[in-house]
């Protein structure tokens, strides 16, 4: 294959020490239409929001995903020891402006904690480490993604081998049901001319008029289409890269295509080959929706 096909379901994970403080990013993801990106941060990365969502999107193009980003604490009311600086440098520095005490800790400590109940209100790029950080829950989701897209490529490929099957049975038997529904046309045209004209109809004019209902019977184009959207199909399947919007729009003209010839046929072995076939055209279906 030249290129991977992801799945849209999976989960990636990382933890280690950050800018920000010792940090675990966790990336999950479901089946959705487009990208749709949630962020859930700690007070402390409120202002990475932003960041965090550009890095997503710059990785991954379908899906609805979760990325929860939270504080490792060694223990219980563990501090964030930057946070408590910055707090720190803060107070003195306006203790000194205004001739003021020098703050203590708890002065601080309060500083500390109004902050982090406190919203950022300007978005700042991923620091080095974070975005490292994410880059590795990142790659951990499309590991997963990656092998359960091997694994929905595989299942498809081999319901649409049966499908191929359904089709070729289809078009083996369509030439005699042609065959013989001209036949009995030809029969029932030929007993009303002679019970309702006077005189015998020209051949010529018989045959012309026998031809064209029986075109109304004919598949043989439905069954080429069919041919080349699977043939397509398999082809998307095997290129990879973002193939489900394709696939499915494909699975689309197989199913249109598939209800006309059933609806053209009017022989019951050609309708339970139909049945197979629609049925085969739902697992695809179920399997392409969890493709990006």
């Amino acid at each position: 294959m030249d290129s991977q096909a992801f799945s849209m379901t999976g989960a990636g994970f990382a933890a280690g020490d950050t800018e920000a403080g010792p940090l675990r990013i966790e990336v999950r993801t479901v089946n959705g239409r487009s990208l749709a990106v949630k962020v859930r941060t700690t007070a402390a990365c409120a202002a990475y929001e932003a960041a965090i969502e550009e890095a997503v999107r710059e990785r991954l193009r379908r899906g609805t995903v979760l990325v929860v980003v939270e504080r490792q604490a060694s223990g219980p009311g563990a501090l964030d020891r930057r946070a408590f600086a910055d707090a720190a440098a803060e107070l003195r520095q306006l203790a000194a402006e205004n001739a003021l005490p020098p703050p203590t800790v708890a002065d601080v400590l309060q500083r500390t904690g109004a902050a982090a109940r406190g919203e950022a209100v300007t978005s700042r790029p991923l620091p080095t480490t974070l975005r490292g950080l994410l880059g590795q829950a990142l790659d951990d989701l499309q590991r997963g993604r990656a092998a359960d897209g091997a694994g929905t490529v595989q299942a498809m490929v081999e319901q649409l081998a049966a499908f191929e099957a359904q089709r070729r049975a289809a078009a083996e038997r369509a030439p005699e049901v042609l065959a013989a529904y001209r036949a009995r046309l030809l029969q029932r045209v030929q007993e009303f001319v002679q019970q309702h004209t006077p005189g015998p109809l020209p051949a010529v004019d018989l045959v012309r008029e026998v031809a064209l209902f029986g075109d109304r019977v004919d598949t043989a184009e439905e069954l080429q289409r069919l041919d080349h959207h699977a043939a397509e199909i398999r082809n998307v399947l095997e290129r990879g890269g973002e193939v489900g919007r394709r696939i499915e729009f494909l699975l689309q003209e197989l199913l249109r295509e598939t209800n006309t010839l059933g609806s053209k046929s009017p022989d019951s072995a050609i309708a339970h080959v139909v049945v197979a076939m629609k049925s085969s055209i739902d697992r695809l279906r179920e399997q392409a929706a969890n493709l990006e």
